[in-house]
This record gives C-alpha cells, sequence and structure tokens, in this order.
C-alpha cells in the first residue's frame, strides 16, 4: 500500500536511504546471522534501484548521521519469516511453506520534515526451491524494488 500525502518532483534531487530499522530476534524459521544486516541490504538495494533508473546520488546513510539532502527514505522492517523448505519443495501448488517480509517506511523531505509518502509492502515466495535466507533475501530485493518505483512513478 503507498499512501502519497504531498506530490514532490525527485528529479535531480539528493536522496538519502537510511538502514531500515529491523531487530532480527523477530525472524522466524531463518539463521539469524544471515538477516541480521538485512536493514542495510533494503538501503543498498534501493540505492541501485534507483541509480539504475537515472538518479545519480541516491546516498545509504546510517540513523545517526545528519541528514544534507532533499529527500529521505526510511523505514522498519516488521516482519521476516522463512517458512518451510520442505513444505515449499513439496507443497507449492497449495501455498505451504511460504516466506514472508513485511516493510513499512516513509519518504520524507528532509528541509520541512513533511511525510510525502508512505508506504507498506509484503511480499511472499509461494512457489521457490530457495533456501529459507536466500528466499526471504530475495523478499527483500522485491521490496526494495518497489519503493524505488515509488519514487520514480510520483506525480508532479
Amino acid at each position: 500500500m503507498v499512501v502519497r500525502t504531498y506530490p514532490f518532483n525527485p528529479a535531480g534531487k539528493m536522496i538519502l536511504i537510511q538502514y531500515f530499522a529491523f531487530n532480527p530476534a523477530l525472524a522466524t524459521n531463518v539463521d539469524r546471522p544471515s538477516v541480521e544486516k538485512f536493514g542495510e541490504v533494503i538501503a543498498f538495494d534501493i540505492q541501485k534501484y534507483l541509480k539504475r533508473a537515472g538518479f545519480k546520488n541516491p546516498l545509504v546513510v546510517q540513523a545517526k548521521e545528519p541528514l544534507e539532502g532533499d529527500f529521505l527514505i526510511k523505514g522498519t522492517i516488521t516482519g521476516v519469516s522463512g517458512g518451510n523448505i520442505q513444505q515449499r519443495k513439496y507443497l507449492e501448488w497449495f501455498g505451504f511453506g511460504v516466506t514472508e517480509v513485511k516493510v513499512v517506511g516513509e519518504v520524507l523531505d528532509i528541509k520541512t520534515s513533511l511525510s510525502l509518502v508512505g508506504f507498506s509492502f509484503t511480499k511472499r515466495s509461494h512457489y521457490t526451491r530457495k533456501g529459507n535466507e536466500a528466499a526471504v533475501r530475495e523478499n527483500i530485493g522485491e521490496i526494495a524494488q518497489e519503493i524505488a518505483q515509488v519514487i520514480l512513478q510520483n506525480p508532479k
């Protein structure tokens, strides 16, 4: 879900992407050390997709860094479930063993502190033979791409 509160034009602007907040203790059915840095991973994935779209300077920042730019993308990973690989392999047609990642966040105007866009995404992988960690990593990448699309498709 995407909620646009104010139109904005990101073309030629400095976009900062903050590491997303994430508590690895919330993750289920995954190896915790492999998901600890998902907050950083999603930020760098968003940066990658914005660069591919032609943005020259999307910059990833940590939460405590001073914010010098035009727009800030920030969020929280609210859930990670690795599902069950055995169920995915053998019962995939019925949707068993699904992986799931949930993310909420917003795009802020740094100068005015206005929330320009709010978003909430949930991605699931029913039909994958990847391991739990690889499947949720794929979900993270898909959500990052959706967030980049929110920026790219903003009405001017």
